[in-house]
């Protein structure tokens, strides 16, 4: 079911896991319409329980991901087609105990996204669906199982440089297998509420925090998280003549 909320439970023998990721991402406006980009994670990445007496760890830059956005229409509505491919860049080690940074399978993305602006009024909403067609992994004869994303938002400007936002963000995955062999302990779902602010710091750039809760899942960490994003906006080739002058 798509909303089961499922049964949460503690790791084994008192286990703990810990993650710090740093997302680097840029885009670049090919034309008005279409923008291209590339995003590459940071992990920091730790695990421990009761049978440990050193906890296993790994830190890396992950898979690199290639992006595009094709705006079709802006009014009533802005609409946009979205895709990505996922290169097995990252560190994927296959050992009992120790933690890979990268998956080792190539993922393909196709999405739209839609939103809308009531303005006069200060509110926006939003929507974003992609279907992300992942790959086996051919050094360990995994195949993760197709995902389902969607995210939704709503958003209300406080004031003229502070947005107030609440996203609703769902994982959906499928079954997989190993060795050829369906496997539904490879399913993966996650639903999480992240109440949202962000704030224009100045000119184009802006700062947002966001605490993300779980609120049903399978076969996902539970925890909670804090996201911290800054983003800008400038003109590269205004950027590039004025270091060249």
């Amino acid at each position: 079911m798509w909303f089961d909320p499922g049964t949460r439970r503690a790791y084994n023998f008192d286990g703990s896991y810990d993650s710090k990721a740093v997302f680097i991402e840029g885009f670049y406006g090919v034309t008005d319409r279409l923008d291209v980009g590339a995003q590459i994670p940071y992990f920091d990445q730790m695990s421990d329980d009761a049978t440990r007496s050193e906890p296993p760890t790994d830190s890396g830059f992950s898979d690199l991901r290639l992006k595009a956005k094709l705006r079709l229409i802006e009014n009533p509505v802005v609409l946009s087609l979205t895709g990505a491919v996922k290169f097995p860049t990252g560190d994927f080690v296959n050992e009992d105990g120790l933690i890979p940074v990268g998956e080792g399978q190539w993922d393909f993305d196709f999405g739209a996204e839609v939103g809308r602006s009531f303005w006069p009024l200060p509110i926006y909403v939003a929507t974003a669906y992609v279907y992300r067609l992942r790959r086996e992994n051919t050094e360990i004869l995994r195949d993760p199982g197709e995902e389902t994303l969607i995210n939704a938002e709503v958003g209300y400007n406080l004031t003229p440089n502070l947005l107030l936002a609440t996203k609703l963000e769902l994982l959906r995955g499928g079954a997989g297998s190993d060795f050829g062999i369906e496997s539904t302990s490879l399913i993966k779902r996650i639903t999480y509420i992240a109440p949202t602010l962000s704030y224009a710091v100045y000119g184009h750039t802006a700062a947002e925090l966001a605490m993300r809760f779980s609120i049903n899942g399978r076969n996902f960490p539970a925890g909670k998280q804090i996201t911290l994003g800054i983003s800008s906006e400038f003109d590269l080739n205004q950027w590039i003549g004025r270091a060249l002058h």
